[in-house]
């Protein structure tokens, strides 16, 4: 059975994607800023940067009982493995979906660390920003995205970032975008995060 390995950002290195047997590994770069408001390896600065602390106290609670029946999953848990930061797992076991959130504190370079590795990355591609949160969607798997799942990391503050993972439903495989559907699930998480400021 193919379980999702959660997006880490160590101190020592990014490991990314979803595989049974595969990973990648980078170190991070230093940080420093440019004239245009990126860092030295390109991130976009966070514009409007969100307050996470309740939520990373509480991780499961970044999606709203009504956003969960929008998005057909069952109530969230933690994952046993934490070494990126908090995080949780939402699941529908019958349609074969799922999304989580990790609010990656390793590092604490936030997006830029996943810039720093993005020639070590399988999947790099830059998204359009939401509510000036810069977004990329990153992962050290070949081919993930044609199977169904995305990862999107998405700067909440200039030194964190959160890692959200979104696999769509056996049935929807080749049908629905999985980046699209992390972009709308990291839409809902930030709602809710920014009404409960």
């Amino acid at each position: 059975m193919r379980e999702w390995i959660l997006p880490v950002v160590l101190a020592v290195g990014v490991v990314a994607g979803c595989t049974e047997a595969e990973s990648g590994e980078a170190a991070p770069a230093p940080e420093s800023s440019s004239a245009d408001g990126s860092t030295e390896d390109g991130a976009p600065k966070v514009e409007n940067p969100l307050d996470t602390s309740a939520y990373q106290q509480d991780p499961c609670s970044s999606l709203s009982s009504a956003q969960l029946q929008e998005l057909a999953l069952d109530q969230g848990k933690p994952s046993e493995n934490d070494s990126a930061g908090p995080n949780c797992f939402w699941r529908n076991n019958e349609a074969r979906s799922m999304a989580s959130i990790a609010f990656v504190t390793a590092g604490n370079n936030g997006i830029s660390d996943v810039y720093a590795n993005r020639e070590n990355n399988a999947v790099f591609e830059e998204l359009p920003a939401i509510e000036g949160h810069p977004v990329v969607a990153y992962g050290s798997v070949k081919g993930e995205i044609e199977r169904g799942y995305c990862t999107l990391a998405v700067g909440a503050t200039d030194e964190l970032f959160l890692s959200i993972s979104v696999r769509v439903s056996r049935a929807n495989i080749g049908q629905d975008d999985p980046c699209e559907s992390a972009q709308r699930v990291a839409e809902m998480m930030i709602e809710t995060m920014r009404s409960g400021q």
